[in-house]
């Protein structure tokens, strides 16, 4: 009887022209480092990375950690609201609502008169409707502390190498890859 095992990974997305300027410049020099080139993990569905040197050192090297990951928004002055346009790729449009539903509930957001999905075909959007008087910004300072719109998004570059499974810094990842693809050519 043999025994499961879960391989769970989750690698976040990279630039792409990041990736092959950062693989062209291992190949010239294999003591290249990778954080010149490959600055750090872009997320396709947005937000705003909050940049952490040694976070993202760790991740580079040991192919695990986590960034954090902020929301983007602005205030209309006109219709005195706030759109936010884009959120961490670990939530929903639905999580982010629901939680400030239960704080204006719980009388913690007075600052909010209403909140509604407005994502339509030409993009995510939640509006967050204020009342008189209220600081857009420091309202968002507080929303980013209790809210999903800022949000840990974790990295573990579980890989499969010869059908075995390892966790790998993003330098011997492009390294696999380069063997790869030299064997590929050898062969042809």
């Amino acid at each position: 009887m043999g025994i499961a095992v879960g391989m769970a990974s989750n690698i976040c997305s990279f630039n792409l022209k990041e990736v092959c300027e950062t693989t062209i410049e291992l190949i010239k020099n294999p003591d290249h480092d990778c954080t010149e080139t490959l600055k750090a993990p872009d997320f396709s569905g947005g937000g705003i990375l909050l940049y952490d040197k040694e976070k993202i050192d760790e991740i580079y090297k040991t192919g695990r950690g986590s960034v954090r990951v902020r929301s983007r928004y602005a205030y209309d002055k006109k219709n005195n609201c706030i759109d936010i346009t884009e959120i961490p790729p670990s939530t929903t449009v639905e999580a982010v609502i629901d939680k400030i539903i239960e704080l204006s509930k719980a009388g913690k957001l007075k600052e909010i008169s209403d909140v509604r999905d407005e994502t339509d075909k030409s993009g995510l959007k939640i509006t967050i409707d204020l009342k008189r008087g209220v600081d857009a910004d420091a309202l968002m300072l507080k929303l980013f502390k209790k809210t999903p719109l800022e949000d840990p998004t974790s990295c573990n570059f579980n890989i499969l190498v010869g059908g075995v499974p390892c966790v790998l810094g993003v330098r011997e990842i492009l390294d696999e890859w380069l063997g790869f693809r030299t064997e590929c050519i050898k062969r042809r």
